[in-house]
């Protein structure tokens, strides 16, 4: 997958010099020199996900980005770009579907974090007209609360002058500690979930001390494994990351991407208009 993209690359690159992208990035230099880390980003067009990994360029060299893909994409739904980036990269699927959506993909982006990979969400969950960047959904909070993976947030939007899509990165940073007088933490806990809590926080803490270049971010990565591997052993704990996110935490990380937007964008609740006509044409059959 590595080499594909290292092979793909140039390519893409001329593609997206087109008319129809004109693709541009900055802020490429705020990333950690790889994986392991979080990229949140707002949701604009077919080709967020590349147009990322090619702005990203000196840490995707080094490791894997893996976004969190919709299952409908591989079923050709979602557009023919996005068709032939299912079938030739890496991600993590998700089946909005099923049952154990949410758990499975975080299961399964914690265990590409400690191999030093990036994981990609797009919160959102579908794309939102320009100016919008539309409610983020818990999975990404809860995957954020579970590790202590730096978040690294990034814009995508299309310029006004020409049209053309705009990649701009912004810094990493770690989320923060949940308040002592959160309602939820006063709740009766068992100690494996109080020490799993504990342990996070302090991993947390440990993570922003640590450089983010080759060195710092390989002590991460162990970290990281360290902590599943805690997880593991407590099988009744690892429920518990599903639902550590609170509403104040969705609003951070959708504000870090806000901020990183033209001025003129804006927070919207709801459901983005594309969704909005798909229950409209249910509604009319």
């Amino acid at each position: 997958m590595w080499l594909r993209y290292r092979i793909l690359r140039p390519p893409a690159i001329a593609i997206s010099k087109l008319p129809v992208y004109r693709l541009k990035w900055s802020g490429y230099e705020n990333a950690p020199v790889s994986g392991p880390f979080i990229i949140v980003a707002n949701h604009q067009t077919s080709v967020d996900g590349l147009a990322i990994a090619i702005a990203l360029k000196k840490a995707a060299n080094k490791s894997p980005i893996l976004p969190w893909a919709k299952r409908e994409i591989g079923r050709g739904r979602e557009g023919i770009v996005g068709f032939i980036l299912w079938r030739i990269f890496g991600k993590i699927t998700i089946d909005r579907g099923a049952e154990e959506e949410a758990p499975n993909a975080i299961k399964e982006s914690l265990l590409q974090l400690r191999k030093m990979k990036m994981v990609l969400v797009f919160p959102e969950g579908t794309r939102y007209p320009r100016g919008e960047v539309g409610p983020f959904k818990y999975g990404v909070a809860n995957l954020a609360r579970a590790t202590p993976a730096p978040i690294l947030p990034v814009a995508v939007y299309r310029r006004e002058e020409d049209n053309g899509v705009q990649v701009k990165v912004g810094h990493p940073f770690f989320m923060p500690n949940i308040p002592l007088d959160d309602e939820e933490l006063v709740q009766p806990r068992s100690k494996i979930e109080a020490l799993l809590i504990k342990q996070l926080e302090i991993a947390r803490e440990w993570g922003e001390s640590v450089g983010q270049d080759k060195k710092g971010m390989k002590l991460l990565a162990r970290l990281i494994d360290l902590i599943n591997r805690m997880i593991a052993r407590q099988h009744t704990s690892f429920n518990l990351l599903f639902r550590m996110a609170r509403p104040e935490d969705n609003e951070f990380l959708r504000a870090s991407v806000l901020e990183l937007l033209p001025d003129d964008w804006r927070a919207v609740e709801g459901p983005s208009r594309r969704e909005r006509g798909k229950q409209n044409i249910l509604f009319r059959e």
